[in-house]
């Protein structure tokens, strides 16, 4: 299995509390703080679905408000998405998710840290 392979598995998309809640690992050999999550792009059959919040044990809130904290996004912990979408258990969707994570300690050029980008397609049941 490739990193981008393990990203979104098959019940990584649910509904909770109203909302479509997607689950989504981080495709790197190593964890990372939170504040390297860069961005968060969802579509569900071909439409863009706006990232409400992202949380991870010890956070919870907006993209932006991730680039400044100092939590640790630990690979075994899924970064929990949650959209605004309409959806229902048991609808099966074509889901599109791509992820921007900056790695910190690769260096693209003097300055310039490496920004691993991941996207991955997949048909999707909702839990």
């Amino acid at each position: 299995m490739t990193m981008a392979e393990g990203m979104v598995r098959a019940d990584a998309l649910a509904v909770r509390d109203g909302r479509l809640a997607l689950a989504v690992r981080l495709p790197w050999y190593r964890s990372l703080p939170l504040s390297c999550l860069e961005s968060v792009e969802v579509a569900l059959d071909g439409h863009p679905v706006p990232v409400r919040s992202v949380a991870v044990p010890g956070f919870a809130g907006s993209i932006e408000q991730a680039a400044s904290c100092d939590t640790t996004w630990d690979l075994r912990d899924p970064l929990d998405v949650t959209l605004d979408g309409a959806a229902r258990p048991g609808d099966v969707v074509a889901l599109d998710v791509h992820l921007a994570v900056r790695i910190p300690y690769i260096q693209q050029a003097p300055g310039v840290p490496l920004v691993q980008r991941t996207a991955v397609r997949t048909e999707a049941t909702i839990r």
